[in-house]
């Protein structure tokens, strides 16, 4: 009997690891290291790649029209970008929507002047293992992760801008 549940307690603790590990491997990008590549479309058809905006700190946020809280935190975004980019941030917005319509119409409804790219079948949500929308990824100049926030944010509240201003003023591959 002791044998047993030793035995099991044993398969159970390596079935547990197994778990984590996996689950570490498909956690999407962690804090600090470099963030996926990713190449999509802007509104125009124009390719964009994240590795383009090297040199600039970005505010990489998915949305969807669909999603209230998304909804809800766009005309911060915006703030936060007629604010920020001239000193060197890059607000990016990628919309999971299925139609393509819906997207531009949102866009000209809100005056949203930040890049808005279209995730075609979320695949790049999927490889960056977003689920809950909005969920919005702030890289440093270096390519590198920084934070993750999950939900719906106001990108002017003061503390927000002063971190910000803070990332913003860092050299790049400093932390």
């Amino acid at each position: 009997m002791r044998f047993k549940r030793a035995l099991l307690t044993f398969v159970v603790a390596i079935f547990a690891v197994s778990i984590s590990t996996s689950c570490k491997k498909n956690a999407g990008p962690q804090t600090g290291a470099l963030t996926p590549a990713i190449t999509l479309s802007d509104l125009d058809g124009k390719s964009l790649t994240l590795n383009e905006l090297r040199g600039r700190v970005v505010v990489l946020n998915f949305w969807a029209t669909w999603c209230p809280p998304c909804v809800n935190e766009m005309p911060s975004l915006q703030k936060l970008h007629e604010a920020l980019a001239d000193k060197g941030l890059s607000v990016v917005a990628v919309s999971v929507d299925e139609r393509f319509s819906d997207i531009e119409k949102f866009v000209e409804s809100f005056d949203l002047t930040f890049t808005i790219l279209h995730d075609e079948g979320m695949k790049v949500s999927r490889a960056y293992q977003t689920f809950k929308f909005p969920e919005t990824y702030i890289i440093g100049r270096d390519g590198r992760l920084r934070s993750k926030v999950v939900g719906e944010r106001d990108w002017v509240e003061p503390s927000v801008i002063r971190d910000m201003v803070a990332l913003l003023n860092e050299r790049s591959g400093e932390s």
